[in-house]
């Protein structure tokens, strides 16, 4: 009997952790988003196929389960620098298609940060169909690569796009508009998925305090990491009250290898009560943190290929308006629920909280945005489980030599997506 394999080189995340969760008909409690492996595992039994699932996770280890084969494979180039960790990089990426090759696999789906992407040419050689999906932009977005190596890199992968890959999604306008500009508009077809998120978690979060409520609460939950803005934070928080003596307290949730440096930060500064930093919160106690929260703070800055930054949608989805700027590209299909500063701009961003926390009309205006707005996240035909069914199951039908007419699945052809400035009109990252 034939049978349909899919290869799937799946980023960092525990996906045998995920995996049981899902294999039991349960969401794992400590995501507020449908992970997206198991959005990927559920696509798998949807169609009838079997899967490899690799993780770069750094615990070692190989599960079985029926259909499915799930891998945490760690990448030693993650501790390396320069010439080194290109070379590992490629071993890995060798490696990966070695495995995918050995399972004789009909397609790869290879998520962004797995692997180089032109190694998806030699896939094709190989006879294994390459759908891409961008979790990360290309580049920054306004913030192109100036280094010969970085460039020459893109030019690779641009190969691959044009000439190697079936179908090219990504989580966000921005992801599919950079490959347009990279390619020269000369690209496989274009498509675009949402994360998808549990509606539930969020209707437990009652509506923000009224806007004259001070000191003014703003929020930042994510990875503690100097490239997500973090230490920004705490200039802005300065500056913020300097020029409004007790009107704004912040508060920072999440663990990430700058937790300890940013507390030190903290301290010398002398900021005290005014910013609470908690490091890691569980998601029972991030209830609370929204519900006394008024908005959120997204800073991410130009040395993060940000793909669309969930924890912006997160705070949508809570009814809370956003302070961002536009490497961010949650900003395009948020907007009318944000106010941006500039890229790297402590002074910008400083700017927008003074303009949000003075505007009571413009306020209110962005927290009645929000729940249109949060919709796409809901909707579960834009999700990827949804979007590979397009492209894949045509693949599956005309291997296996026939056209599948069970309900939701059935084999139409797909065809490319609009041009990204028309898909990126709302339809109106705890990660996954």
């Amino acid at each position: 009997m034939k049978k349909f394999r899919i290869f799937h080189p799946a980023g960092p995340g525990d996906i045998i952790h995920a995996h049981g969760f899902w294999r039991k008909g349960e969401h794992c409690p400590s995501q507020v988003t449908i992970t997206f492996s198991s959005q990927f595992e559920q696509f798998c039994e949807d169609i009838g196929a079997e899967a490899y699932l690799v993780s770069y996770h750094q615990r070692k280890e190989i599960l079985r389960d029926g259909a499915f084969t799930l891998e945490h494979r760690p990448r030693s180039s993650l501790n390396s620098r320069g010439l080194m960790y290109h070379i590992k990089e490629l071993l890995y990426g060798l490696g990966l298609l070695a495995t995918a090759v050995r399972y004789r696999a009909d397609v790869a789906v290879i998520d962004s940060g797995s692997t180089y992407y032109f190694l998806g040419v030699l896939y094709r050689l190989m006879g294994i169909r390459v759908i891409p999906v961008l979790h990360n932009t290309v580049w920054p977005h306004g913030f192109p690569p100036t280094s010969p190596v970085q460039r020459a890199l893109l030019r690779l992968d641009a190969f691959f796009y044009r000439h190697a890959a079936t179908a090219i999604i990504g989580v966000s306008p921005e992801c599919v508009r950079q490959v347009e500009q990279l390619t020269k508009g000369r690209h496989a077809p274009l498509d675009q998925i949402r994360a998808q998120f549990v509606r539930d978690y969020f209707d437990q979060i009652p509506p923000p305090p009224p806007f004259e409520t001070r000191p003014f609460q703003i929020m930042f939950i994510g990875r503690v990491d100097r490239t997500k803005g973090v230490f920004d934070i705490l200039e802005m928080a300065q500056k913020v009250e300097a020029a409004a003596p007790g009107q704004v307290r912040w508060e920072i949730c999440g663990g990430g290898p700058d937790l300890e440096a940013l507390r030190a930060r903290h301290a010398e500064m002398g900021l005290g009560p005014l910013v609470n930093i908690r490091g890691w919160t569980a998601l029972e106690d991030l209830l609370q943190v929204y519900a006394r929260s008024q908005a959120s703070i997204v800073p991410t800055r130009s040395s993060f290929a940000e793909g669309l930054a969930m924890t912006a949608a997160e705070a949508v989805m809570a009814g809370r308006p956003v302070v961002t700027n536009p490497v961010v590209p949650a900003l395009e299909i948020l907007r009318p629920a944000c106010v941006a500063g500039q890229t790297n701009d402590v002074d910008s961003h400083v700017a927008a909280v003074l303009k949000l926390i003075g505007d009571r009309e413009r306020y209110e205006s962005m927290r009645r945005a929000c729940p249109e707005l949060a919709e796409q996240f809901f909707d579960r035909s834009r999700g990827l489980a949804e979007v590979l069914k397009r492209w894949i199951v045509p693949i599956r039908d005309r291997k296996l030599g026939r056209a599948d007419t069970r309900r939701g699945i059935a084999g139409t052809t797909p065809t490319a997506t609009a041009e990204p400035s028309e898909v990126a009109a709302p339809a109106s990252s705890h990660r996954g």
